[in-house]
């Protein structure tokens, strides 16, 4: 039997279900990387992975401003507030706001890594929809919030937050990513 990744969640599992139908694949199967919702490729291939990432589209970033608080201390409130920069039709898009944290290392007790210690960054370990908008201009304000609920162990100094803008088959069409404050 294999190693239980420590990161993992069923709403990885369900995310991950909806790109292999989104790209149509057969099978799902890890590492994988999906880049931009539009394509996909074996994590651990480099030069497919930088091919994969050189050929994707490119898109503006979003123009949000983020207030970061702590209702409480098992929780982080984020209000973003900005444009997209890209127009949406009437299909709509989410916009979706990922907290992630750097330099986790982890001793693996069993599967095809037994006896290694894994260093990760990027984990993502919460991810909230802020909010759903349809046509609406490049220009327009759109603000939120959300709220996460924080884990044993959380360190603002090791975590970011990424926001990113997708459509109904996970596409992804601008993101923007910010540095937690040290204080929150």
């Amino acid at each position: 039997m294999g190693w239980k990744d420590p990161y993992g969640s069923s709403q990885w599992t369900v995310r991950q279900k909806a790109y292999v139908e989104a790209l149509r694949l057969d099978t799902m199967f890890t590492p994988q990387v999906v880049v931009q919702g539009r394509a996909q490729c074996v994590a651990n291939e480099e030069d497919a992975l930088l091919s994969t990432i050189a050929s994707a589209p490119r898109f503006p970033a979003p123009t949000f401003q983020a207030n970061f608080q702590r209702p409480t201390s098992e929780s982080l409130q984020v209000t973003l507030t900005g444009s997209l920069r890209s127009k949406v039709d009437s299909n709509g898009v989410n916009v979706m706001v990922a907290l992630y944290e750097n330099g986790l290392v982890n001793d693996c007790p069993a599967g095809e890594n037994k006896g290694k210690v894994l260093s990760n960054d990027f984990v993502v370990r919460k991810l909230e929809k802020l909010c759903t908008v349809k046509d609406i201009s490049a220009k327009k304000t759109v603000s939120g919030t959300v709220t996460f609920t924080l884990w044993d162990g959380f360190s603002s100094n090791k975590c970011s937050m990424a926001v990113f803008v997708q459509n109904s088959s996970h596409q992804i069409f601008g993101s923007q990513n910010f540095q937690l404050p040290d204080d929150i």
